[in-house]
């Protein structure tokens, strides 16, 4: 009997029951299956007997009695068989619930943390500007503050505690869109990327990180420190890239606008836009073609080291805004136009604006080489305006000297060459005769001018210019705003006007001011339209160009 005992417990699977004199009438001997996780169980508390006075009872499991028909023992077995199903089911969910609960939770603090650790460095970032303005309140322009500011709020507003919350998303894309934006601005690169795994300047990282971490810690009550900084980087611009760590790359965006006198000759066009892609690190970002004036404006958008020596002349901007210059006087001949918009030349006008962290001393300096360039290698008569000219001389002044605002025929338009005579005027470059084919170029440097043009339903050019003075700061009007009344088609005109200081005196302002005016003359404006995009959407559009080519 013991050694039966002992079998039995080494078959888990199978519990044994001998018959005893009682049990005659049953079957002698029954096997029944039984799941591990019933063994397990029954493992777990004390075996219940049989009957203990019975020493041929072997107490593993106490069954119930069993129904004596023929077929008792097959429609147990498949009775069982069901069982064990359910209860391998439910031990199976419960298990995976368990283990769900637990995969489901690491990988939430895995992400929770990714996205924490993120915020926190947008923070970080926010803050130390803030920590810099606050030292230095000129150190940042008005914009990049309120960016700063913006991207304060929108991190501020993360709706951390909400996982469920279905904006997660869209407010993450929009707080790193505003971070690339104010980065642009500040004419660095640095995107996130997590927590940095090795360098190859390990050292020169820690002592970054550890310069960033005083700045930010002690940079208020202690302004020493900052100008102790300021000493050793020598140009507070160091500490964008500090700030940012090791690997921030320093570079300044200068945009170009640069205008010419055709938009109906397209072999001239795509032979003008394909020298451009010759410079593939200067970026056409727009272009505005007006068929009526028969003229063409390109925006182009390149960025360029703080730290490169001989800066204008290595300028991918230089070279691209020259290779298009050059392209243009060889593909277009002034004698053969006409249009309603005044002109001085083949390539009327070419104006550089700094961009993000940029100066205006750059694009001062970008602006004097490509007219060294113009007026020496292409032999094109070239005068400098604004920041660009040591005087600082205005670009109205260069164009009325030059007749620019007077058209040349009785229909209100510009036909053929340039017949001013350049004795009397101080030229920066170039030689001092006019070739009636090429004409002159005007280059100059200035902050950022919008172009806002207004629609006026009047064949009437006289009284549109009249209103076109009353808007302009010269003619007692708004201030910094210049504009001229031109014909625009056969039945309507234009007040087309150049915001010098959009900050200060925007679109909205001067669509009300010619509408006013207009109703004194008994016209009616129309909705008016940009000629091209503002800053920030430049700055997106060049950068939005890189990171799809990436």
């Amino acid at each position: 009997m013991g050694d039966l005992s002992y079998k039995a417990q080494l078959c888990p699977y199978m519990a044994v029951k001998w018959p005893t004199l009682e049990d005659r009438k049953g079957p002698a001997v029954c096997f029944v299956f039984l799941s591990a996780a019933d063994w397990i169980r029954q493992r777990l508390r004390p075996p219940q007997l049989l009957n203990s006075d019975h020493e041929n009872s072997v107490g593993i499991v106490k069954m119930e009695p069993k129904p004596t028909g023929p077929d008792d023992f097959l429609e147990y077995t498949v009775l069982l068989d069901e069982t064990q199903y359910n209860e391998g089911y439910r031990d199976g969910y419960s298990d995976g619930l368990i283990s769900g609960n637990e995969e489901g939770r690491g990988v939430g603090l895995k992400l929770g943390f990714q996205i924490g650790e993120e915020l926190g460095f947008y923070r970080g970032c926010v803050d130390v500007w803030k920590s810099v303005i606050r030292v230095d309140s000129g150190s940042f322009s008005l914009r990049i503050k309120k960016s700063i500011e913006q991207l304060g709020e929108l991190v501020g507003e993360y709706p951390r505690l909400e996982p469920e919350n279905e904006r997660i998303q869209e407010m993450m894309d929009t707080i790193r869109l505003k971070f690339r934006l104010i980065l642009a601005n500040l004419g660095v690169k640095l995107e996130y990327e997590g927590y940095p795994k090795s360098s190859k300047l390990e050292m020169e990282d820690i002592y970054c990180c550890s310069i960033s971490f005083l700045i930010w810690e002690v940079l208020v009550p202690m302004p020493n420190v900052l100008k102790f900084y300021r000493e050793a980087s020598k140009d507070i611009n160091a500490i964008y890239m500090w700030v940012g760590g090791y690997d921030m790359l320093k570079s300044m965006l200068t945009c170009c606008k640069l205008y010419i006198s055709e938009s109906r000759n397209v072999r001239a066009l795509e032979s003008i836009e394909q020298a451009a892609k010759l410079y593939p690190e200067a970026v056409i970002v727009n272009t505005f073609k007006d068929e009526v004036y028969n003229r063409v404006g390109y925006t182009l958008v390149a960025s360029s080291s703080t730290t490169t020596s001989s800066l204008y002349d290595v300028s991918p901007l230089r070279k691209s805004v020259f290779s298009m210059v050059k392209a243009a006087v060889e593909a277009i001949d002034l004698e053969l136009h006409s249009g309603t918009h005044p002109r001085l030349g083949v390539v009327d006008h070419i104006c550089f604006h700094p961009l993000a962290q940029s100066s205006l001393d750059h694009a001062a300096g970008i602006a004097r080489s490509v007219a060294a360039d113009v007026g020496n290698k292409l032999q094109v008569p070239t005068f400098l305006y604004g920041a660009a000219h040591h005087d600082g001389r205005k670009l109205a002044s260069i164009r009325r000297d030059l007749g620019y605002f007077k058209p040349n025929t009785s229909a209100n338009q510009w036909v053929g060459g340039l017949q001013s005579d350049l004795r009397d005027l101080k030229l920066d470059e170039g030689p001092h005769q006019i070739v009636q084919a090429k004409g002159v170029v005007v280059i100059g440097a200035s902050r950022w001018v919008d172009n806002y043009n207004v629609p006026v339903q009047s064949t009437d050019i006289e009284a549109v210019k009249r209103i076109a003075r009353r808007v302009s700061e010269r003619g007692g009007g708004l201030e910094a705003v210049q504009a001229m009344g031109l014909a625009h088609g056969e039945e309507s005109a234009e007040v087309a006007c150049n915001l010098l200081d959009p900050t200060r005196v925007g679109a909205a302002q001067v669509q009300a001011e010619v509408e006013r005016h207009a109703r004194e003359e008994g016209l009616i404006a129309g909705e008016g339209y940009y000629t091209d995009f503002s800053q920030e959407k430049i700055v997106e559009m060049y950068l939005n160009h890189f990171q799809s080519k990436a």
